[in-house]
């Protein structure tokens, strides 16, 4: 069901970020910026007094090929309101910024994404017939485990370099967005999920499932999202 809420939380946000947003009837925008905001909250079965929760943010820019970029992001809580109210916080924490700074040209005081440039390597320059460059906004690693630290983090660094060599290497000119969510329990790997433009990237998860990861004890997740545009008019 659309929520209105959300889209107050995310007409809120974008004002005390000082972004000359409007409240339409289902959505958000930045009209100077052509960027518009739409979200669907699904409910689930209660666990016991436990209210539990999915929002969906889609997220629409004449800057992007694919539309809407998609972001999904599970809330619990005693009540609704606070099920909710996580869920946000997540949406928050892991794209806001990386869409913002992205797709509206604002600058945070303390810039929440990673800013960098990925560039074709020359063995596929013949392949493609140009010589292709991406500015990426890569959004926060968030974390999450039952231990004190999340083993996976350990090796992201090493999978995020492979995951630029593959980008890079394969996939077509023009802007992209990846999402990352990789999961172990007890030691075993139990989610690899890479999205490029909404869908199944398999060779990106492949590449996940290669990976050498410390799965550690407990839950361990990770979960990275990442803007790529065409930088230089490539």
């Amino acid at each position: 069901m659309p929520s209105h809420k959300v889209l107050d939380l995310i007409y809120d946000a974008l004002i005390a970020h000082g972004m000359n947003a409007i409240r339409g009837q289902q959505d958000v925008t930045i009209q100077s910026k052509h960027l518009r905001f739409e979200a669907e909250v699904f409910d689930k079965d209660h666990q016991g007094p436990d209210h539990r929760l999915v929002l969906e943010i889609y997220v629409f820019s004449a800057l992007l090929n694919t539309q809407p970029v998609i972001e999904s992001f599970a809330g619990f809580g005693d009540t609704r309101e606070q099920a909710l109210n996580q869920a946000f916080a997540k949406f928050l924490g892991g794209v806001f910024h990386m869409v913002i700074e992205g797709l509206a040209d604002h600058v945070c005081d303390n810039m929440q994404a990673e800013v960098e440039i990925w560039r074709r390597n020359r063995a596929s320059w013949k392949f493609w017939r140009n010589n292709v460059s991406w500015k990426i906004y890569g959004g926060p690693v968030i974390s999450q485990a039952t231990t004190e630290l999340c083993s996976l983090t350990r090796g992201y660094p090493a999978f995020y370099a492979q995951l630029e060599k593959l980008f890079t290497a394969s996939v077509p000119p023009g802007s992209h967005f990846v999402r990352t969510f990789l999961a172990g329990l007890n030691g075993t790997l139990i989610s690899a999920e890479v999205l490029l433009d909404n869908e199944v990237w398999p060779e990106g998860e492949n590449l996940a499932v290669r990976q050498d990861w410390d799965y550690g004890d407990g839950y361990q997740a990770i979960r990275q999202v990442i803007l790529a545009l065409p930088e230089g008019g490539a």
